[in-house]
């Protein structure tokens, strides 16, 4: 029948956000590992929009890691995060704050602040440690999904820059060039 098809399809979309959600958190984890960095605005892509579909990515990012799988997932319960997706209707947006890092961020704020420049949005939950939103598009308005997904992004990293929660680029670096005692071939 259609409706089993139905259920199917959504065991399989909740199963692929499961997935990306288990791969962010460990590459998450990575880098906060090596970089030492606390907190990250990432965009996820198989939520489509849809912010309990997101949920389901964020839960698996921060999912203890299982050493009896096979395959790492999650392990990023100690990295503060703002997911976003975009759908063909609207923009999600979930952040998390660990318990250990809100004397740092307040989730609710962030939020905030990551909305300001699309003019708001529904905020779904809030707490200090964890916010749910949901922005609409609206053409007449002005309002495109992807235009306001690449303008959260910016102003969440630019919350946390503001915190300094997050690395400033040293314009010294950005313009190394390897010289001949490098080991670098051409």
């Amino acid at each position: 029948t259609s409706r089993t098809r139905e259920r199917m399809a959504d065991a399989k979309q909740i199963a692929k956000c499961v997935k990306e959600g288990g791969k962010k958190g460990v590459e998450l984890a990575g880098c906060a590992d090596l970089g030492g960095l606390e907190f990250f605005t990432t965009q996820m892509q198989e939520p489509k929009g849809d912010c309990d579909l997101l949920q389901m990515c964020m839960d698996a990012a921060n999912k203890e890691v299982d050493p009896a799988e096979e395959e790492s997932k999650g392990g990023s319960g100690e990295v503060g995060k703002m997911l976003l997706s975009a759908g063909d209707k609207g923009l999600a947006l979930i952040n998390y704050v660990p318990e250990s890092k809100k004397d740092k961020v307040n989730a609710e704020e962030w939020m905030a602040a990551t909305l300001k420049e699309v003019g708001g949005g529904e905020i779904k939950k809030s707490s200090p440690t964890h916010c749910v939103a949901y922005v609409a598009e609206n053409k007449e308005t002005g309002r495109f999904v992807l235009k306001d997904k690449d303008t959260c992004q910016a102003q969440s990293v630019q919350y946390l820059k503001a915190k300094g929660l997050f690395p400033q680029a040293d314009e010294e670096e950005d313009d190394w060039v390897p010289d001949d005692d490098a080991g670098v071939e051409w």
